[in-house]
């Protein structure tokens, strides 16, 4: 019989969704992939910073596909990713950088039929931490200034 001692065993998170809505969040990990396509892919694990789901995680995907660029720009964007030109992006550019993410609930049925409901990011779900920091403070987005 196996000898454990749980006290060096971290809790099981849970998994089930988070109320839809807007939350301050890290990009804590990158694990590069490719789709079935054939088009490279980078799995966003994101950690919920602060509020009562602090430590929940979100995840969504950059795919690198002509169709899916324009939500890679708006992603890196709303990082904080000088998107004005061309770069070599790479992980460690994005890595513990901060955005807001909106993401809803979705309801799905597992591989044996089960309903399953989990979390998505729409389209475009991203905010700047800084225009959105603004906006609380009573001020001018950015995205909004007349000139």
């Amino acid at each position: 019989m196996p000898k454990i001692d749980f006290t060096k065993i971290e809790d099981a998170q849970d998994f089930s969704p988070i109320p839809d809505g807007k939350y301050l969040c890290k990009l804590i990990e990158i694990e590069e992939s490719e789709t079935q396509n054939g088009d490279e892919m980078w799995k966003l694990r994101f950690e919920v910073a602060q509020g009562d789901h602090a430590g929940r995680l979100i995840f969504d995907n950059l795919v690198f596909s002509e169709a899916a660029m324009k939500r890679v720009k708006l992603i890196c964007s709303r990082l904080g990713v000088d998107t004005s030109g061309e770069i070599e992006l790479t992980p460690e550019m994005l890595k513990n950088r901060e955005c807001l993410i909106s993401v809803l609930t979705e309801e799905y049925e597992d591989s044996e039929g089960n309903p399953k409901k989990r979390n998505v990011v729409p389209f475009a779900g991203y905010e700047r931490v800084k225009a959105a920091e603004t906006e609380k403070q009573g001020g001018e987005s950015e995205e909004r200034l007349p000139f």
